[in-house]
């Protein structure tokens, strides 16, 4: 009976040490949850964040250098930068208007919580 009162304990024991584990989240995971109750909380944010970026010359150049650096998004900016003469209006003018592009920079900056930060503040948010 004594073994099974001790293997009962150590059974309880080791459970809750694995609760409390599990129970505990990561901060990675709560600065997601924080971006996605963001985007729930204003179905425009997207559109939001095109206007921000349409103001902001800082914000431009952020993003350009990061579709630049990106593989998957180089070419289509390079094509874009050779058409737009190389004014940063001008080529968030033509970023904005592709749909990948577009995508890639809105992600972006709602992925990068001192950039989208920033955007809310320019359109008053």
């Amino acid at each position: 009976m004594n073994k099974f009162l001790f293997f009962t304990f150590i059974f309880a024991f080791s459970a809750s040490l694995s609760a409390q584990n599990l129970s505990a989240p990561k901060a990675s995971d709560l600065k997601k949850d924080g971006v996605e109750a963001l985007s729930k909380e204003k179905p425009n944010l997207d559109e939001q964040i095109k206007d921000a970026l349409m103001k902001n010359e800082g914000l431009q150049k952020a993003t350009i250098s990061y579709l630049k650096s990106n593989p998957e998004t180089v070419e289509s900016l390079v094509g874009i930068v050779t058409k737009s003469g190389g004014s940063n209006m001008g080529i968030m003018k033509s970023i904005l208007g592709d749909k990948t592009l577009s995508a890639a920079a809105i992600d972006y900056i709602s992925n990068n919580p001192e950039l989208l930060d920033k955007a809310m503040k320019l359109i008053g948010m």
